[in-house]
């Protein structure tokens, strides 16, 4: 962590204060370009409670815990607050999530106070520099024996990871949401000789495409109004590796520039005259197919080309099912350890609806699941009542949709779609037509009636 905060200090010249909290709140870093003005010396917070510093902040009220128990950033969030020497502090605040393995360990908070030394320019700026500090301090430790597995397909992906790691090729990851791209990402990255270079991530969705660019390339001072010389990820990645994600979200226009520097390696800041050398890696990702992407124009052909020299399509859950035991016990660990629980096992029920469900949202779904199973058990055994009812009422669809249902009347549908959802809430709820019309937000009666014409016991 002290290695990655020190090279974010490169950056504090554009904002008036920035602060690392760990996940509980206790500050590790800390860092203020007006000490006077906040009554505090850069030694004063560490190791000691935000709660502290600032007695007046409640838990409810606070941006960097909400961003501690969500994952989700807050950008550009107006404070108001009383430090712990009495005085009334006006701000503009950003919180952005630290994640090791997924997990949130911490956030960063920028500052920008609103006083008489602030002016537009770093107001506006903030965004841009968010993304440059965050995206170089969030690192993952994920390699290849990350990557569970016994499917043939993927076992040649990681084949192919392995026999390429000398190559300096750029590269295309292809796979649906959830299915795992930046598990695929960070093994690349770590088998690399770049592995121990800058690594530097980017989802281009996630920033306006009027920001995009400088976010990249950086600026040059005077090239609109309050613009500094301000280095872009290009430049930060300089030596290493820059993972662009959801490439296909990227404006044309920055493509272009993207383009130049897959052929030359020369970017160009906004507004500078001269050009400059960098060495970077580009691996991008897609959760569109780039074909298609390319006959939409959603991607240029010519990137297209230049990023698939390595190509990796990672398949959906559905066609790797022989994976799902495997990834089942490893969650099953995973969970047992975060929360601290002995859950021995999965019911042969559990096993049975994992593997007949087709997962749309793949592996991260199947986590999401077992996470949310986790918090409903109170057992050693992980049961169909632990499951989340979304589940098996689409499994009971698809079941439905299994049977030969043509040419039946809408009615019959229906009405076979309901007898299923009875059937399950009913033995959910073990036998009780109480807990089951509550379930279903039916009246009781409304329930027995419908029990009684479908002959559900």
């Amino acid at each position: 962590m002290n290695k990655n905060f020190e090279q974010m200090l490169r950056l504090v010249d554009y904002v008036d204060g920035l602060m690392v909290v760990d996940k509980n709140c206790i500050i590790r870093h800390y860092y203020t370009a007006y000490p006077d003005l906040v009554n505090l010396r850069q030694d004063e917070p560490l190791n000691r409670s935000l709660f502290e510093i600032y007695p007046t902040l409640k838990r409810e009220d606070s941006y960097i815990c909400r961003a501690l128990e969500t994952g989700e950033s807050f950008i550009n969030y107006e404070q108001t607050y009383i430090n712990y020497k009495g005085d009334a502090m006006e701000a503009n605040c950003s919180a952005v999530p630290i994640k090791e393995h997924g997990e949130v360990v911490g956030v960063i908070d920028m500052v920008i106070y609103k006083d008489a030394h602030v002016t537009e320019r770093r107001l506006s700026f903030d965004i841009s520099l968010i993304s440059a500090l965050t995206k170089s301090y969030n690192t993952s430790d994920q390699s290849l024996e990350d990557i569970v597995t016994q499917d043939g397909e993927m076992i040649r992906i990681k084949e192919k990871i392995l026999q390429t790691a000398d190559s300096d090729a750029h590269v295309l990851v292809y796979g649906k949401t959830g299915t795992g791209k930046e598990l695929i990402v960070n093994a690349i990255q770590k088998t690399s000789r770049r592995k121990d270079a800058p690594f530097i991530k980017q989802n281009c969705a996630s920033i306006p495409s009027t920001l995009l660019e400088s976010i990249l390339f950086g600026t040059t001072k005077g090239s609109y109004t309050g613009a500094k010389d301000t280095p872009g990820l290009f430049e930060l990645a300089d030596g290493g590796t820059l993972f662009l994600d959801e490439i296909n979200s990227m404006e044309l226009t920055a493509q272009a520039k993207l383009l130049r520097v897959l052929e030359d390696n020369c970017i160009r800041r906004i507004g500078a005259k001269e050009e400059k050398q960098v060495n970077v890696r580009i691996i991008a990702a897609v959760n569109e197919d780039p074909e298609s992407c390319v006959e939409r124009n959603k991607i240029r052909e010519d990137i297209f080309y230049r990023l698939c020299v390595l190509r990796y399509d990672i398949p959906e859950l559905y066609r790797r099912k022989g994976d799902i035991p495997l990834l089942m016990e490893y969650f099953r660990k995973h969970y047992n350890k975060k929360f601290h629980k002995q859950i021995m096992a999965y019911s042969s029920e559990v096993q049975d609806i994992f593997l007949a469900y087709n997962w749309p949202g793949n592996v991260r779904e199947l986590k999401n699941v077992i996470e949310s199973a986790f918090h409903n058990n109170h057992t050693a055994i992980l049961t169909r009542n632990d499951i989340p009812n979304y589940i098996l009422s689409r499994l009971a669809v698809d079941t439905m949709h299994a049977e030969d249902v043509r040419g039946l009347p809408l009615h019959e549908m229906l009405a076979r779609y309901e007898v299923l959802l009875i059937e399950d809430a009913y033995r959910r709820n073990g036998g009780s037509l109480t807990k089951t019309a509550a379930e279903l937000q039916v009246s009781k009666q409304n329930l027995a009636y419908k029990m009684k014409k479908y002959n559900i016991r």
